[in-house]
């Protein structure tokens, strides 16, 4: 690290802090101001906001270390996400546009009434997410910043504390300064970092290892190197664990992030309409999906040349960034990754706090302060979930297991979040059954399935997957004998249609329209996924045929577009 780089890590925390000062008196003004940004963003905005909230300090970092040491097809962990988030695009994004709700969490007084049990859902609901979950991704991060110190910045790895509690103080101040509009607008910046500086990496790396004998030869001579870790799929032509977990993975691991949740719903409620809202999460599938994988994955992979043996793999994304990178690209790297904790950071404690202040403080504690008073609390929550964070990371062991450990969870009650849109027997009950049977059969699957020499993760979310549904299916049927007041308004409000609502009115269903463009999405972007890594690794003829068939899959993609744009100008 030169001083050309370091002045440029200072720039970025520098600019930083100022978004934050210039947005902190529109942020001052309420909760809506403060938590969804006045419902003014646009979908450019929202959507680059969300991915430069995933590329968290820790995504790199724990892709790379997949990729090296379990092979391109263990990135389906997070690759078959894609399925779900697609339908949140195409089928929910608009729906929660339309609730006009701050938090997800808020969405149950909207979908069940005020009654004790939607009271005690959406409390425990507030410091699950908002304190629990919060603190066990921000634990995350916080261990591949230890990482990433260590190696780019030679710093002891005892005394990363100091580098650490600094970044987070500067996202904590200017998060807390300017809400959500200085959070979005600031990982503007971070983003366009982190890609220059991946991108930049990734080239680096790939043109060096091609020269000589060549990129493959030379993988192939690694004392690492497996020729299944190039595989995209694991091998079907007999039964193994992989392939257990892949289709685990692609079947139903993605049924808990399809109706949406967490920041990405709260940039969804930011934003100006509902056409800005799927467009927003179009824009962040795309990126998500087809301009970050293969920098991350070819880092990983390259990495075994460079760098044969490595006692923690984790190290290896941060020894190529010191390894390749020149003076100036390393400085804007570094800022990137920097950058990408305190994104990540700030995004969760407005989050956080979006919760507790939100959904616990005002509308039980102090409901008619006014919104100065509430938008100073939630600055002083924000406090206290970043010491929380810090006591959290303390108790995590690695990223990936911190990630699977949420995985678990959130399988189990995927089912639920999705039936309470589409279902009028859904009801407070159920939805409370589902939370509690998920920590019971979730505490279950963590004790009793276990092995030194298996990852039971795909195995532990079946079981929830399926398991938790068997108890709050009975209970809706139980509970909900006739449409109440309640779910007749938030039909009304909604319009959702379709069968489950049929028993109140029959109201043309939209999930139909969402359905086909779903399927049309989700294709594109496999196609362009897969095509791309395949001719990076030399299979020219599928990855042509793939690339051929993302270009005739365009065509159908860009009428789901102009259909946007005429839904807007109808409603307008």
């Amino acid at each position: 690290m030169t001083w050309i780089d370091w002045t440029i890590v200072g720039l970025y925390v520098a600019s930083a802090i100022g978004i934050g000062a210039w947005f902190t008196k529109k942020a001052s003004k309420g909760t809506t101001d403060f938590f969804v940004a006045g419902r003014s963003l646009g979908w450019f905005v929202a959507g680059t906001s969300i991915v430069a909230t995933t590329f968290a300090a820790d995504t790199p970092v724990f892709v790379s270390a997949m990729s090296r040491t379990d092979g391109i097809s263990a990135n389906w962990f997070w690759w078959s996400v894609l399925i779900g988030q697609v339908a949140t695009a195409t089928i929910f994004a608009r729906l929660w546009r339309r609730s006009e709700v701050i938090t997800d969490v808020e969405f149950v007084q909207l979908r069940y009434g005020s009654g004790p049990i939607t009271k005690l859902l959406r409390i425990f609901k507030s410091f699950f997410q908002g304190i629990f979950v919060n603190c066990v991704v921000m634990a995350a991060v916080t261990l591949a910043m230890v990482k990433i110190t260590t190696v780019l910045l030679g710093i002891d790895p005892e005394h990363t504390w100091l580098v650490l509690l600094v970044l987070g103080l500067v996202g904590l101040l200017y998060s807390a300064m300017s809400g959500l509009y200085g959070v979005v607008y600031t990982d503007i910046v971070q983003f366009s970092l982190a890609m220059i500086g991946s991108i930049g990496l990734a080239v680096i790396a790939y043109i060096d290892a091609s020269s000589g004998e060549g990129m493959m030869a030379k993988l192939t001579a690694s004392t690492d190197f497996n020729p299944e870790l190039l595989q995209f799929f694991p091998r079907y032509d007999e039964i193994s664990w992989p392939l257990f977990t892949f289709v685990v993975y692609v079947m139903v691991l993605w049924w808990a992030s399809a109706p949406g949740k967490g920041y990405s719903v709260q940039r969804l409620l930011a934003t100006k309409s509902e056409r800005d809202a799927k467009l927003a999460f179009l824009w962040y599938a795309f990126l998500h999906y087809v301009m970050r994988p293969w920098p991350w994955i070819v880092v990983g992979l390259l990495s075994m040349i460079y760098f044969p043996t490595v006692e923690d793999p984790e190290h290896v994304f941060p020894l190529m960034i010191d390894h390749f990178l020149p003076t100036g690209l390393k400085g804007i790297m570094v800022a990137a990754m920097l950058a990408a904790f305190m994104s990540t950071i700030d995004t969760h404690l407005n989050w956080g706090a979006s919760y507790l202040v939100n959904d616990v403080y005002e509308p039980y504690i102090k409901p008619k302060a006014s919104p100065n008073h509430y938008v100073w609390v939630a600055r002083l929550v924000m406090i206290f979930i970043m010491a929380a964070a810090i006591v959290a990371t303390t108790l995590i062991p690695d990223i990936l297991s911190a990630f699977k450990f949420i995985g678990v969870f959130f399988a189990g009650i995927g089912t639920v979040m999705i039936a309470r849109w589409f279902w009028w027997r859904v009801n407070a009950r159920t939805e409370l059954v589902s939370l509690l049977a998920t920590i019971l059969l979730g505490t279950l699957v963590l004790i009793f399935l276990q092995d030194s020499e298996k990852d039971l993760f795909g195995l532990r979310v079946l079981v929830m997957t399926f398991g938790v549904p068997c108890l709050w299916i009975p209970v809706a049927l139980f509970t909900s004998k006739q449409p109440n007041e309640v779910a007749i308004a938030f039909h009304n409000k909604m319009q959702i249609g379709g069968a489950g609502w049929n028993a109140i009115s029959k109201v043309p269903a939209e999930l139909t329209a969402g359905l086909y463009e779903w399927v049309i999405v989700m294709a594109l972007l496999l196609c362009i996924l897969l095509g791309t890594g395949k001719l990076l690794f030399h299979d020219w003829l599928v990855g042509g045929i793939l690339i051929a068939a993302a270009i005739a899959l365009a065509v159908p993609f860009m009428s789901i577009l102009k259909r946007a744009r005429m839904n807007k100008l109808t409603s307008g």
